[in-house]
């Protein structure tokens, strides 16, 4: 039966739109190729260097394999030859980061010639013999910019050739979507026959599946599977025009973590993926009590003097202030040279709270030039503690030589670190703002004028406070001897899906289910821990063991992440082994597919570009797990205030709706009446903004204001007669203070507020009312000056 679903649009406009996928984070590696290879696709396909008909894409097919976190795919790709002289093809692929080949194969002259893994060295001597001897030679392997490249040399006149790869990717998570994206950019202008078929086979039941910028396309689901087993199908006689990008939206299990047993027939061996998106939506701010450290880097250069640079100081009273004691925190001022408050973090509390005040104090627009590199290098190469996940905010308003080797360099560097950045005026290096945030799965805020400086500082703030699954790590047991990759877990942020995957080393499976666990700290500040049933009597054997592929792929990358930082001596031959075990392709290993040919080619052999390597030296790719990204300026990312943080999630955790519900509507109402802010004059504005801040700046660490107070009078006769803290009086009546007089100031005082008002009620929780919030908040309105 054929079953075509239509999408929940309440759902969707709940979280976003999840076809939006050009908004992802997965989407960003082909966002810099359109953005700097615009017409890539015009040298697409087998052609010489002057573009001439030599090579023709003839037929195309990709059957592919999609389970919870893996999507198996199986190119062929049949090409005619009609060049008078025998050549030699290079073909170059821009795949994704988080794609991997793990099959090679090459059908010639009514033979199959199957790629077999050896050490780079050996695959590249072997293609130059086979060559000389006038033999025909396949070599695929990893270039050093994070490219496949293929090679297809001494093919003869008017011989035929068909390509196989296996490619096997990570399902790419959107929202509350598992998503796979076929670029127009691995398809070659022109038309061709193409077929697309997907198997689907997920542990979840499947809402609704789609398939973007496609017509015509068939989803069956299985009977008798649940929903959990579907096929799509698309067909085009005309070659691909449009991204290919597959949606599926699985019932979200929220509770517990899923999980995948692969059994391999070809090895005898296991490997296991899981992964999992929490939810902590039911969570008020009262509730998050999470670490986390906040780093600050500020442009200081000579372009920041005046009105900027005294915005930039504004709202870092703000935030600093907004922190609260479960936080370390650090400024750093860069130009020319850098500055910072501490050697390194430090904890909050009144006395670094007053330190960093007094360095806010004195930063000024003086430090020259734009030199951001120096002080990222000194921030990222601190050793970050995972029991407090590393939030980056970059604030600047030009642009730094040698930015792509910065992005690049963050990239590798974001295990553990959050970027978010913002790009003042018009002159920015806008690139630079979007590409230091993408790379490490951040925010960005383009500010082009002053007048809502504060509150779109506060934005990104405030999504650095949402809640956080972090310190994660999986307790396998002691049945299970296993390697897992990735090792380091990075913190699980609101929204993301967090993969792992683990290869069985002894094999020794248990007769009884395995049980383990998924820990980490909790946004309450609790341990959390998520029980994990592995049953190996349901095992599933994947047909191209996209686990185990993904297992060895995410271990490798580990391995290699070792040797770039220099922390081990050689890891090559750990890498080799995993490489030829599971057919990879990597860093120190290639495909090799070699054939003798009956007749010695003599004449002189022409080289022919499939693509054109789409990346020189301007633009320096990593291997695959640090590939930086960039977004397109006209990308939907951006609101009309552009910004790429989320702006109608009603159901993303939102720490101010959740905050102000708790308060009594009569404060909540009376308080925040909108004022035209077209009537008010600057200078009212800023008489305004400064009696805010100076209040507060009078605020402690512990979200308190404390006595003796004299900002304004306070009779502390009329504090009720069940607190027995002053403090807890002055902050009620703080609080009702700015609520009244800054209503349109909101956004820059809401994290302040939230802190206070959660200091007051443990206070209050102490003497055991911590019930008359509420009631005390509407008595204290009452004697507000």
């Amino acid at each position: 039966m054929i079953k075509k679903t239509t999408p929940n649009p309440a759902t969707k406009r709940d979280i976003g739109d999840i076809n939006d996928y050009k908004n992802s984070n997965y989407f960003n590696y082909y966002r810099v190729l359109e953005k700097k290879y615009s017409n890539l696709r015009n040298n697409t396909g087998l052609k010489t260097i002057s573009n001439s008909d030599t090579f023709k894409l003839i037929d195309f097919t990709i059957q592919s394999e999609m389970n919870n976190t893996c999507i198996a795919s199986v190119w062929k790709q049949k090409y005619s030859n009609d060049s008078s002289t025998p050549v030699e093809g290079i073909y170059s692929i821009p795949l994704a980061p988080y794609s991997v080949v793990s099959g090679f194969t090459v059908e010639y002259q009514d033979k199959v010639f199957i790629g077999k893994i050896k050490s780079k060295e050996k695959a590249q001597n072997q293609y130059s013999d086979s060559i000389a001897s006038g033999g025909q030679a396949f070599l695929a392997e990893k270039t050093q910019d994070g490219q496949f490249s293929f090679r297809i040399g001494n093919l003869p006149p008017n011989e035929n050739v068909t390509i196989n790869l296996t490619i096997i990717s990570e399902v790419c998570p959107h929202l509350t979507s598992l998503q796979n994206c076929f670029h127009r950019f691995l398809f070659p202008n022109g038309s061709f026959t193409f077929q697309f078929n997907l198997n689907i086979k997920l542990t979840l039941p499947i809402k609704n599946i789609e398939l973007l910028n496609c017509q015509r396309e068939i989803v069956i689901f299985k009977e008798n599977t649940e929903n959990k087993e579907a096929t799509l199908s698309f067909s085009s006689e005309t070659g691909i025009e449009h991204d290919i990008v597959c949606i599926v939206e699985p019932e979200n299990d929220i509770e517990k973590p899923q999980s995948i047993i692969e059994y391999s027939k070809k090895n005898d061996t296991y490997a296991v993926s899981v992964n999992f998106t929490p939810s902590f939506n039911h969570l008020s701010s009262d509730d998050v009590n999470q670490k986390s450290e906040f780093i600050f880097l500020i442009d200081c250069s000579g372009s920041m003097s005046g009105e900027p640079i005294k915005k930039a100081k504004r709202a870092l009273e703000i935030i600093i202030r907004s922190l609260n004691e479960n936080c370390k925190f650090n400024i750093y001022c860069f130009g020319s040279s850098f500055t910072k408050a501490f050697g390194r973090a430090k904890i909050y509390n009144d006395d670094t709270l007053e330190q960093i005040s007094n360095y806010v104090q004195n930063i000024d627009a003086n430090l020259g030039g734009t030199e951001l590199l120096p002080p990222v290098r000194d921030i990222l190469s601190t050793t970050s503690d995972f029991e407090y996940p590393r939030q980056l905010f970059i604030l600047t308003d030009g642009e730094i030589s040698e930015r792509d080797n910065l992005i690049n360099y963050v990239a590798t560097e974001s295990n553990n670190t959050r970027i978010f950045t913002y790009g003042i005026g018009n002159s920015v290096d806008r690139e630079l703002v979007i590409g230091l945030s993408k790379a490490c799965k951040g925010y960005y805020e383009m500010i082009k004028d002053n007048s809502n400086f504060e509150e779109q500082v506060m934005k990104l703030v405030s999504i650095a406070f949402e809640p956080t699954l972090s310190n994660i790590s999986i307790d396998w047991g002691t049945e299970l001897q296993i390697e897992q990759g990735p090792t380091k877990i990075r913190p699980l942020y609101s929204g993301e899906t967090l993969v792992v995957y683990a290869l069985l080393k002894d094999n020794k499976i248990p007769q009884s289910t395995v049980q383990v666990s998924l820990n980490g700290n909790g946004p309450t500040g609790t341990k959390l821990k998520f029980s994990i049933t592995l049953d190996f009597s349901k095992s599933i054997d994947y047909e191209n063991s996209s686990v185990h592929t993904l297992a060895a792929f995410n271990i490798i990358k580990d391995l290699e992440e070792i040797e770039r930082k220099g922390n081990h001596s050689n890891n090559r031959e750990r890498i080799e082994k995993l490489g030829k075990t599971y057919g990879l392709v990597s860093k120190y290993t290639s495909y090799i597919v070699t054939s003798t040919s009956e007749q010695v080619t003599e004449e002189s052999m022409k080289t022919i570009k499939i693509i054109t390597p789409p990346i020189g030296p301007s633009l320096s790719f990593p291997p695959p797990k640090q590939l930086y990204f960039m977004q397109d300026f006209d990308s939907p990312c951006q609101s009309p205030s552009f910004s790429c943080a989320p702006t109608m999630m009603t159901k993303r955790w939102d720490p101010i709706s959740h905050f102000f519900s708790s308060l009594s509507s009569l404060v909540f109402h009376q308080f925040h009446s909108k004022t035209n802010s077209n009537i008010i004059s600057n200078e009212i504005k800023n008489k305004i903004d400064d009696g805010l801040l100076k209040l507060i700046k009078l605020q402690k660490a512990n979200g308190s204001w404390s006595s003796p107070f004299n900002e304004f009078k306070i009779d502390l006769s009329k504090k009720p007669s069940n607190i027995d803290n002053d403090d807890i009086w002055i902050t009620l009546i703080i609080i009702n203070k700015i609520l009244h007089d800054y209503p349109n100031q909101q956004s820059q005082y809401d994290l302040v507020i939230q802190k206070a008002s959660k200091w007051v009620k443990q206070q209050l929780a102490r003497l055991n009312i911590q019930n008359e919030y509420d009631s005390l908040l509407a008595t204290s309105k009452l004697y507000i000056k």
